[in-house]
């Protein structure tokens, strides 16, 4: 019996060993890869009291194991290490066919709101209006339930079925021609009496509309200004609320949500990200912090098409809910 339990101790012991010398040596393969967005300290652990291992600098391409909401875990000096998640940029999967971009979550399918329904997200005070017609991408469905994100809301808003027909997505590998291949939604405000909403609606409007029908063929690469820039008068913007840039008013405010809906769907499908930037490390209001892709004349949001097949870009507002569809380019 003594010899069991020691002979179990050492397997143990061996197989603890095993365990650490691959977390210190990074042996397992990283999937993903980043940018550094600011010179900071690389630390062992994602603790702020956690060792320091160095300090890494801004613009340094690292190898990507896992990204959390605080903490990203990196390859650092042939050990592994871990930096703020806030600085770290266009973390994207090496082979773009190995599932989702890491932090995302997926959705199975959108759904069409087929009467007028409100949901109330957790700590609000007023529910929230949905008009028919209207189109909401959907995170989980069964048992009559449904569940969805909002805004930045940490949990999902979890409602009943009834009043929604869904249309579920077709994976990209058995896709025909016409079918859904992913949607997205986010939510923004309709009020008129906020300053300068009236022009954010407006440059909304234009920038859907001139999206809606978009093809993009197989290694081609979507630049977002190519279709939407200039943001200018001339191009039919109007002043509104910005976010990014030096002043509070511009022209094209707003048209950085329509871009931020597409790319929470590039992040989602098959596809290498090009170009894109953030508003700001801290994120926009309508969705969590490193999930908003934001536009001026000076920066774009570029993806390439690495499917085999053209996708066509369709987008759908209505009454403070934009929905935006990827499908398979063709007709059935």
């Amino acid at each position: 019996m003594r010899h069991l339990i020691l002979t179990v101790q050492i397997f143990l012991l061996v197989l603890f060993a095993g365990f650490a010398a691959a977390e210190s040596s990074g042996s397992e393969d990283p999937q993903f890869w980043g940018i550094i967005g600011k010179r900071m300290d690389v630390h062992r652990y994602g603790s702020e009291d956690a060792a320091v291992l160095g300090r890494i600098e801004k613009g340094t391409t690292v190898d990507v194991y896992k990204k959390g909401r605080t903490w990203t875990k990196i390859a650092y000096e042939n050990e592994t290490g871990y930096v703020l998640t806030k600085f770290v940029e266009m973390v994207q999967r090496k082979n773009p066919f190995d599932g989702p971009m890491p932090g995302t979550s997926t959705h199975v399918a959108v759904a069409h709101v087929d009467e007028d329904i409100t949901f109330l997200p957790e700590g609000y005070r007023y529910p929230i209006r949905v008009s028919k017609g209207s189109w909401l991408s959907i995170h989980t469905a069964g048992d009559e339930k449904v569940t969805f994100p909002y805004r930045r809301e940490p949990k999902d808003v979890i409602m009943s079925s009834k009043n929604l027909t869904l249309v579920p997505f077709v994976d990209w590998q058995s896709a025909n021609p016409g079918d859904l291949l992913y949607a997205f939604t986010t939510f923004y405000s309709t009020s008129t009496s906020k300053e300068g909403n009236v022009g954010r609606l407006y440059n909304i409007d234009l920038a859907t509309k001139r999206l809606t029908g978009i093809i993009v063929e197989p290694d081609e690469v979507f630049s977002f200004n190519g279709v939407c820039g200039p943001y200018t008068a001339d191009n039919g913007y109007k002043e509104a609320p910005i976010l990014a840039g030096e002043s509070s008013m511009g022209f094209g405010g707003g048209v950085c949500q329509v871009c931020s809906t597409i790319y929470n769907i590039v992040l989602r499908i098959p596809a290498v990200i090009v170009d894109m930037n953030w508003h700001a490390q801290a994120g926009t209001a309508y969705l969590p912090a490193g999930f908003d892709a934001t536009v001026s004349n000076t920066k774009d949001m570029q993806f390439r098409n690495v499917l085999p097949y053209a996708i066509r870009i369709e987008f759908h507002s209505l009454d403070g809910v934009m929905t935006a569809f990827f499908y398979r380019a063709g007709s059935r």
